[in-house]
């Protein structure tokens, strides 16, 4: 499974965004994608996020409401991660 993936600051927090298909962003679906991202973001907190028109919400461990309200998307850099492939090693992160 191939995700869009981007680290911002957001309201002064470090956060992992990921894009994953809108049925993925609540709970059950949404807490197997972030515990599959986990491994590539140790140490930050993982929102899902979902912009399709007239359905922009996010899915988190945290209250991401007001995070999502925060969020500019013109100066991100996506970068897709591939979770059926092995974790990358430390000497290179993913950003």
């Amino acid at each position: 499974m191939r995700i869009n993936t981007a680290v911002v600051e957001i309201l002064g927090v470090r956060l992992a965004l990921a894009f994953p298909d809108p049925d993925e962003v609540g709970p059950g679906a949404g807490d197997t994608l972030i515990r599959k991202l986990q491994p590539f973001f140790p140490t930050m907190g993982i929102m899902l996020v979902t912009l399709e028109y007239g359905d922009e919400r996010s899915y988190a461990t945290f209250q991401s409401a007001p995070f999502l309200e925060a969020l500019n998307l013109d100066d991100i850099f996506l970068k897709e991660i591939d979770l059926a492939q092995p974790l990358p090693d430390d000497s290179d992160p993913p950003f």
